[in-house]
């Protein structure tokens, strides 16, 4: 048993007994380390209360989550360096913050402006409380779809754990609930945009591919204030060398059928959306229902049939162009696969009574639509039905789907999220 004269003492003993090798977690050093420093008993136990109830709820997300909110605070608010990508390089802020993110707080407090008891109380009671409280917000938003800050569930969908931290940066300790709403909701955006026209590509988004980028995007936009993010963010995506462009030769392959369902998936909620259907990305994309949806090819996978043989002058070049995007759709798994083997002239005829992008292939689309009609010309979108679907139509079929795409990935769509 170790007795101490205060309770700020008992705290700094802790801290002291865990750098001899007492085996506690990172979060649970932090806590003691800023503790230590708050000298007023009353604010002191205020903040200990406060602290313990975000924990809580951090870690009612998932098993970590305190943890990685923490390493996903420090970074997009303060790390300024990161490790060079060379053999046997040091770790800098990023990378310390990762693994041993209490430490890097007491060796660099005047950097975070944590020099008396006042800045301590202020970092517990306001800004870990604010931005633990975004974060479970966030986490919230990216399991269950939300319209409002529906981009935040498209990037969680994807697997894109990174926009976390893209987030928090860009969101002032003294910005408004307005403010901070506007924020989330361009920053996620903007990474919804990024992450398409990479994955249209062919370029990956995995961590350790995109590192660097996405610490250089941090540092770029950290607390910024409306007006200049969205131009930030606007300029980043108009100067990417990469463009939706790349869609004219986008497949289906092993590196994009992780994505592909995602983004059948979000054309066929958008053009059903502004047709004025009752619409469900989210039901779309889940593969724990009962009969989740899967990637249809609109032609069988027979080259014997419909002329394919014609058309190409090998099995194999007819299979590449099979999985083009313009030959691809979404269906239930149960009429994906009865469908598998048809002819595409009574495929077409059962689309009918499907999702409207497959619809569209049916010429009873265009008849007694009103509300898709007008959304059709309003975008000057080049629909139109097809009675046969040779080569030459989905290489059309292609070109609607880029058409579609720039309205779904437009630049623009950050200003008006801005000005909302």
């Amino acid at each position: 048993e170790i007795r101490t004269d205060s309770e700020q003492d008992a705290h700094k003993v802790f801290v002291t007994m865990n750098d001899r090798g007492l085996r506690l977690t990172p979060t649970e050093m932090l806590k003691g380390y800023l503790l230590s420093e708050i000298k007023d008993n009353t604010i002191r136990n205020k903040a200990n209360d406060l602290w313990k109830d975000k924990i809580i709820k951090l870690k009612s997300i998932e098993k970590d989550g305190d943890a990685d909110f923490i390493k996903n605070w420090l970074r997009a608010q303060y790390a300024a360096t990161i490790r060079e990508g060379k053999r046997d390089a040091e770790n800098k802020d990023f990378d310390i913050i990762g693994t041993t993110f209490h430490k890097w707080v007491r060796e660099n407090k005047s950097v975070i402006g944590l020099n008396c008891s006042e800045d301590f109380e202020n970092f517990v009671l306001k800004k870990f409380s604010m931005y633990a409280d975004i974060y479970i917000r966030l986490k919230k938003y990216s399991s269950k779809f939300n319209k409002d800050y529906e981009y935040v569930f498209y990037n969680a969908d994807r697997g894109f754990t990174l926009q976390y931290q893209i987030i928090l940066a860009a969101i002032k300790s003294d910005d408004t609930l307005d403010i901070i709403d506007k924020k989330i909701k361009m920053v996620s955006c903007f990474i919804d945009q990024f992450i398409s026209i990479r994955i249209f590509n062919f370029k990956t988004v995995d961590y350790s591919s995109i590192r660097y980028t996405v610490f250089n995007i941090t540092k770029m936009i950290r607390n910024k204030d409306i007006r200049e993010l969205a131009e930030i963010l606007k300029n980043y995506i108009n100067n990417m060398e990469l463009t939706l462009e790349g869609i004219n030769k986008f497949y289906l392959n092993q590196f994009t059928r992780r994505y592909m369902l995602h983004i059948l998936a979000r054309l066929t909620s958008y053009i059903e959306e502004e047709s004025g259907i009752n619409t469900s990305f989210d039901n779309y994309v889940n593969r724990e229902q009962r009969n989740p949806y899967d990637i249809e090819h609109i032609w069988a996978d027979d080259y014997s049939q419909d002329n394919h043989q014609l058309e190409f002058s090998t099995e194999e070049e007819f299979k590449d162009f099979r999985n083009r995007f313009g030959g691809l759709l979404i269906l239930p798994k149960d009429k994906n696969r009865s469908f598998q083997d048809m002819e595409y002239s009574k495929k077409v005829i059962k689309y009918d009574s499907e999702n409207l992008l497959a619809r569209t292939l049916n010429k009873n689309c265009y008849s007694n639509n009103p509300l898709f009609l007008r959304f059709m010309n309003r975008e000057q979108l080049p629909f139109k039905p097809y009675e046969q679907f040779n080569k030459e139509n989905l290489i059309e079929r292609q070109s609607l789907y880029k058409e579609i795409c720039k309205r779904i990935w437009d630049v623009n769509k950050i200003d008006l999220l801005a000005n909302s």
